[in-house]
């Protein structure tokens, strides 16, 4: 026994995916249990617990030794991709570690030395800094903890990231820009990536999509059952009401549009008089200088706020007519509550003039009916700018209130007939589908009926008006059983088979749903055959991470979440491996058919917000506001782009960005497994071959079993391998394979791929040659042929030198192109650099005929 003290990590909804491996629980479902394993399960939220006992397992927070683990592994690790700051006083103490923060500093920074193991589909959410922030856990937080690591070329992490990101974003916005000249590829980012970023994943990462497990792991597919194909996307424009007395989305926005919603923006109101002090408040705050500046800054916020709010009432109306209604009915309840507050207020001062209202002692009256606590409450408003009432014209701040009440109990009234008279078109439309699917199932691998549906909503209280709408009509009308997961406490089901009190509960409810992928057979705790099961799952994003649902084959997205990611993690729940389905579908429910005219008002506001989210940061930006504002439309445009194509195909997260940019763009792994494999069989014969050795293989690729892309790009042509010669230290900085070059250059001299795509070239390279161990006659024969039995090789000389030439040419824009980039980058010296043909050797060459 090592010994060794393990820690998950995990979210709260994924426990028992964990759990069930622990020894000491002896789970029916524990596929390893003579293997015995022990090590201790959090919830991420556990981490931000000061006192108390964790929810995993009830571990005791006061008394726990954070530091003593030997290895920590974090499942969904993107969730701690953003470095949050913790809790601090007016002198900078920490009040309350961040969960960021307790995991860094006790957990991997403090105690013992802790190793870290990553888990996460999705590492990557919006920026290279989310990867950045995750791998700075392995580092335990030093930037510079590969600097001593020659062969790696790694000064310093976060301005690799920094320097890779804008190089990516440069990217992005070449490939959408329409005026662009020539086509914009992934070669063209690849090439321009300092090869210290490939080496950098290369080394920290193990990537699998895909494509990738189809095209490396068939026996295992076979033998487990493989992915489902995909059938065509359905997409839905429905109406709001089904008798079209509702206002369409362009006449919404125009009159929400005029809203001022004033009960946001109270630092437009504050009177002359106090307007300095609140800049100088705000002005310590924040660190800047300039006190109008800062206080600017704090109405703008305010006002980009405001514009965020009228997209949620579109979000939420986008989501159902009762989300929207919903929405209007708590606005209007905030501004009664703050005209209320103001009444109250203005009562007491009036009754108590010859009190100084800015100070909060001695208020007669006030502390009759308010405890302490809610003193401060009565007198302020803002939470993190706060107000005081006095300083306020209450007058005018209230009759905009007033207004804006006015206006939104209008929309109310006419929301609220829709409901009232079962006017919901969308709704109609989703019980069509579902009562089609039902009635007619279609059929599993194993000749059974499937009857499962899940509909995805991104808000909660569309998913309660949904299963409200549809549990009797599921039981009465069509027979199946239905229920509803939400995240909170308030999940429901129609299923209740008798002496199971637990029905409703995360993991019952989900089991009972996909029995065949979580194994209910084989939980003692768990219905049987003969009670049933769910067949229509209702559920908000709290279940797209994590969960197998494959024994579903169809599923609803009914409202379309604004980052494509959660629509590929939402697909992913029943697009996995092993499924009994021959097929999954995928329905998704859009607002209008003019997706453009949607997406512009939303993205308008939505980058003005992220403008200030990002500018208003205490982190050194490299860019001014003026880049910062275009790169962030750019990335909102980029990603609209994926929407509007999520309307017609099922995209994965290698799709996402069309050329295909992933982390398995940068991972050797699966090509050292085969190397070492290789080199354990056939150790003699490689130790004893010569340099210069070549082969010969077909250059086709049948596009039917292997990436179409691939077999496209496959033309006659050679892979060479080339070794520079003399001392090459400082050159990994350009080559990621360093001293080792490979190029794949076609028949007419097109350099295909140079060096700077080793990636790519392995891939052809194992595709065109993994289980070959004999020679094919009729290519030798005809190689022979073509060079008298080896005499005149003058085509493949030729070649050799297209190879080196553009080896060279590729080496120097790389180097100098480090000097532009990078000020602590330093040019490589001459007598090191490539630049001839008597720098090489060759090492060995693949002929592709």
């Amino acid at each position: 026994m090592l010994n060794y003290r393990i820690l998950v990590l995990c979210p709260k909804k994924l426990r028992d995916n964990w759990t069930v491996y622990q020894a000491h629980k002896n789970h029916t479902l524990n596929p390893f249990p003579q293997d015995r394993f022990s090590y201790t399960v959090m919830y991420h939220t556990d981490l931000s617990r000061e006192k108390g006992f964790t929810e995993a397992d009830n571990i005791d927070v006061d008394n726990f030794n954070w530091g003593a683990y030997d290895l920590v592994v974090i499942d969904e690790s993107h969730n701690f991709r953003n470095n949050k700051k913790g809790k601090k006083d007016e002198d900078g103490n920490t009040i309350r570690k961040s969960r960021y923060e307790r995991l860094m500093q006790d957990i991997i920074v403090g105690g013992k030395k802790t190793k870290v193991l990553l888990l996460s589909a999705t590492p990557v959410n919006n920026e290279l800094k989310d990867l950045r922030n995750q791998l700075l856990y392995i580092t335990a937080g030093k930037e510079d903890a590969f600097a001593n690591e020659e062969s790696l070329g790694i000064v310093n992490i976060s301005d690799l990231l920094q320097q890779s990101q804008l190089r990516f974003t440069n990217w992005a916005k070449a490939r959408i820009d329409e005026k662009r000249v020539k086509e914009v590829t992934t070669n063209d980012l690849l090439n321009d990536l300092d090869s210290a970023f490939f080496k950098l994943l290369d080394a920290l990462t193990i990537a699998r999509s895909r494509k990738h497990i189809a095209k490396y792991y068939k026996s295992e597919m076979e033998r487990i059952g493989g992915f489902p194909t995909h059938e065509p996307v359905h997409s839905i424009y429905p109406e709001i009401d089904t008798e079209l007395k509702f206002l369409p989305y362009d006449k919404l926005n125009e009159k929400i549009s005029k809203y001022a919603l004033a009960h946001f923006t109270p630092s437009k109101y504050i009177l002359p008089e106090h307007k300095q002090h609140y800049q100088d408040l705000m002005m310590k705050k924040s660190g800047l200088a300039s006190s109008n500046k800062s206080f600017n800054d704090q109405e703008k916020r305010e006002s980009y706020l405001i514009g965020m709010m009228k997209v949620n009432f579109m979000k939420r109306l986008e989501s159902s007519i009762f989300s929207f209604d919903a929405t209007l009915q708590r606005t209007i309840n905030k501004i009664d509550d703050l005209i209320q507050r103001i009444a109250q207020f203005e009562k007491y001062k009036t009754e108590n003039a010859e009190i100084d209202l800015d100070g909060f002692q001695n208020l007669q009256g006030l502390e009759n009916e308010l405890e302490d606590e809610d003193l401060k409450a009565a007198l302020e408003v803002g939470e993190k700018f706060p107000i005081k009432l006095n300083h306020i014209n209450l007058k005018v701040w209230k009759a905009a209130m007033l207004e804006d009440k006015d206006q939104l109990f209008e929309l109310q009234l006419r929301s609220d007939d829709v409901l009232k008279n079962k006017r919901d078109a969308k709704l109609k439309e989703l019980k069509a589908l579902i009562k089609q699917k039902v009635n007619n199932p279609t059929i599993t691998k194993t000749g059974t009926k499937n009857k499962k549906v899940i509909v995805f909503t991104a808000f909660a209280d569309t998913a309660k008006y949904l299963y409200n709408n549809l549990e009797q009509w599921a039981a009465n009308e069509l027979n199946v059983n239905i229920a509803l997961v939400t995240g909170g406490n308030e999940n429901k089901t129609t299923f209740k088979p008798k002496g199971f009190t637990d029905n409703t509960e995360f993991n019952h409810i989900l089991t009972n749903f996909s029995p065949i992928s979580k194994k209910r057979s084989a939980q003692k705790t768990m219905p049987t055959t003969e009670d049933g099961e769910i067949d229509i799952l209702i559920a908000t994003d709290c279940i797209s991470e994590g969960q197998n649902l494959q024994d579903c084959d169809y599923l609803v997205n009914y409202d379309i979440h604004w980052n494509p990611v959660r629509i590929i993690q939402r697909f992913g729940r029943i697009d996995r491996i092993g499924s009994i389905n021959n097929k999954v579908h995928l329905i998704n429910f859009w607002p209008i058919k003019d997706l453009d005219k949607y997406i512009k008002l939303i993205s308008r506001v939505e980058a003005r917000m992220a403008l200030v989210d990002i500018s208003g940061t205490n982190e050194d930006n490299l860019l001014n506001k003026e880049q910062i504002e275009e790169l962030v439309a750019d990335d909102l445009k980029f990603r609209d782009k994926q929407l509007k194509r999520l309307q017609d195909e099922v995209l994965d997260m290698d799709e996402l960005n069309e050329g295909g940019v992933s982390l398995s763009n940068f991972s050797l792994d699966d090509f050292r497994m085969d190397l070492l494999n290789f080199i354990e069989t056939n150790r003699k014969e490689l130790e004893a071959a010569p340099l210069g050795i070549y082969a010969l293989v077909p250059y086709k690729l049948d596009a039917t079993l292997f990436n179409p892309d691939v077999a496209e790009v496959v033309k006659p042509g050679v892979i060479f391998c080339l070794r520079q010669l003399g001392d090459s230290a400082g050159n990994e900085k350009v080559n990621p394979l360093q001293p080792y070059f490979l190029v794949y250059v076609r028949d007419d001299g097109t350099v295909r791929y140079n060096f700077t795509h080793p990636k790519q070239i392995l891939d052809i390279y194992r595709l065109l040659c993994i289980g070959k161990s004999e020679p094919i006659q009729q290519l030798c024969d005809l190689f022979n042929q073509e060079t008298n039995n080896g005499a005149n090789t003058s085509h493949y000389a030729n070649l050799l030198a297209h190879s080196i030439n553009a080896i060279t040419s590729t080496f120097t824009k790389k180097n100098l192109g480090m000097l532009a980039n990078s000020r602590s980058a330093t040019i490589i010296a001459q007598e090191k650099q490539v630049d001839g043909a008597n720098k090489f050797e060759l090492i060995t060459w693949l002929v592709l005929k």
